[in-house]
């Protein structure tokens, strides 16, 4: 398979890419693996499970483990899943992570996280925001494995919904009711779901912002309510700060036409792959 086809697929239809635009993805995912260009990557599907994973057969080495196998027992880090329903993924801006050249020209894997990925055990992505808040996590896989957070004791959570101001509220990542070990993946689920519910009901909106996008992701009545985002899973763009990775189970507004926003989304792959060269 042509591997600038797998990179494409990987910058235009990831939820990363759908969520912080080509460019940023791009930039995540070097300062991610550390390295100044994209890897090789492949997409595989696995029986009984949403979308495509995206992902790279090989990392520096590291205490990562593998986050899949494919049907012949070969071991896979994920980068991403593709988007798997019809419902509109939320924009957002992505918080700058570090350049190369201000690590020594490599990213240490110990400061990025892998994405993480809230799945069911039917296969099926997301959850609701009405759900994580409740703390019911219902059939989430590895629900109670421990999160992949990262060293520190607490992280930030961070949402940068289109037309309101930044969101940011730091949590705990380390249980103190047992062996002050990490949280786990319900627990770090439940954080994002409270933390959207603080920010759904105590979002101001940004006096700077001029996009028209602002009108069609408003929040509020006639606009889009708590009942209306799932979660699908949370991406680490920056040491120390997590934003979840959203989508809405109905069109954001009347005027949102996804067929328009799938064809505005002109992709200059030239200047996209010269990025981080």
């Amino acid at each position: 398979m042509d591997p600038q086809g797998e990179r494409k697929t990987l910058l235009s239809d990831g939820y990363i890419a759908w969520s912080f635009q080509s460019e940023s993805a791009m930039q995540y995912f070097c300062s991610l693996l550390g390295r100044d260009t994209l890897p090789p990557l492949k997409s595989i599907s696995l029986p009984g499970r949403e979308g495509l994973f995206l992902v790279v057969d090989y990392i520096p080495p590291s205490n990562i483990p593998p986050h899949i196998s494919d049907c012949s027992g070969q071991d896979f880090w994920m980068l991403d899943r593709t988007v798997t329903s019809s419902g509109p993924v939320v924009p957002q801006m992505m918080p700058s992570p570090p350049k190369l050249s201000d690590v020594g020209g490599h990213s240490d894997l110990s400061d990025l996280q892998f994405p993480i990925f809230f799945e069911h055990v039917d296969g099926k992505l997301g959850l609701s925001l009405e759900a994580a808040a409740a703390g019911q996590w219902g059939t989430l896989c590895n629900a109670q494995g421990y999160a992949q957070l990262g060293a520190g004791s607490t992280t930030n959570i961070c949402i940068a919904w289109p037309g309101y101001e930044r969101f940011t509220r730091r949590v705990r990542v380390r249980d103190v009711t047992l062996t002050d070990g990490p949280i786990t993946v319900a627990t770090f689920a439940h954080h994002i779901g409270q933390i959207l519910n603080a920010f759904l009901k105590n979002c101001k909106p940004d006096p700077g912002c001029t996009s028209s996008d602002a009108q069609l992701w408003r929040i509020g009545d006639g606009g889009i309510q708590g009942s209306n985002v799932i979660i699908i899973g949370a991406v680490n763009p920056s040491p120390m700060t997590w934003v979840p990775l959203l989508q809405l189970n109905r069109q954001p507004s009347a005027d949102y036409d996804r067929t328009c926003d799938v064809k505005n989304r002109r992709i200059d792959w030239d200047a996209i792959f010269k990025l981080a060269t």
